[in-house]
């Protein structure tokens, strides 16, 4: 090996032995700075609500939201509504409940584990076996069950917004706003299921991964 070859491998060896571990002291800025990929980039607070959340709605844990209400009528109606879910953008979310603003309501939001969706009798209504349920897959069909049936308890998972567009959202919500003041006498409690998972990814990245929200109406 030549002299000058001798010498540059001395000059490289010297520069990984010296620098690099003061790359890991320095941190990253001194080697070059590098975005994280996007699935890492939302790690840490993609799970952790706003303080602006935290303060402003009722909380709930990964237990059903059923078992966590402190008082409820006779007679009761879960909507599970696919692909609402909570949005980084407190605003979105906050126009999103003011459609219940004419109706007696709560709102809060609620930890749910599942990123796919399940029909609502799955979600709330498993641990409660003295009530009967009554399975419908339609809002439409709900108008005329709370008319013409006894039943204490009805679960419904509607999937008209699955898409994750916000004008069908918008329009299921007010569906349940027109039931809401039609049966004063029920309460109606309802919540997302997931955020939008069939959009694009750039979708998805505006919403938390495990927060839905929810409203207890009546």
């Amino acid at each position: 090996m030549r002299i000058s070859q001798k010498i540059n491998l001395a000059i490289f060896l010297a520069f990984i032995v010296l620098v690099v571990p003061l790359s890991y002291v320095l941190g990253s800025d001194f080697m070059g700075k590098q975005e994280k990929p996007w699935h890492m980039q939302g790690a840490v607070h993609e799970d952790s609500l706003s303080q602006k959340y935290l303060h402003r709605y009722k909380i709930l844990d990964k237990v059903p939201v059923m078992l966590q209400m402190e008082n409820r009528k006779e007679k009761h109606v879960l909507i599970l509504i696919d692909a609402w879910g909570v949005p980084f953008d407190e605003e979105k979310l906050e126009e999103e409940f003011l459609i219940f603003k004419d109706v007696s309501h709560e709102f809060a939001i609620h930890k749910r584990l599942k990123n796919v969706t399940k029909h609502a009798e799955l979600v709330e209504f498993r641990s409660d076996s003295t009530e009967s349920i009554f399975i419908i897959d339609k809002l439409s069909s709900l108008d005329s069950l709370l008319m013409n049936s006894d039943c204490k308890t009805i679960a419904l998972t509607t999937h008209d917004s699955k898409d994750g567009s916000e004008e069908n959202l918008r329009k299921v919500l007010n569906e349940i706003v027109g039931l809401i003041k039609k049966f004063p006498e029920v309460q109606f409690i309802v919540q997302g299921a997931h955020r939008p998972i069939l959009g694009t990814p750039e979708t998805r990245r505006e919403y938390y991964a495990h927060w839905v929200p929810v409203v207890i109406g009546n």
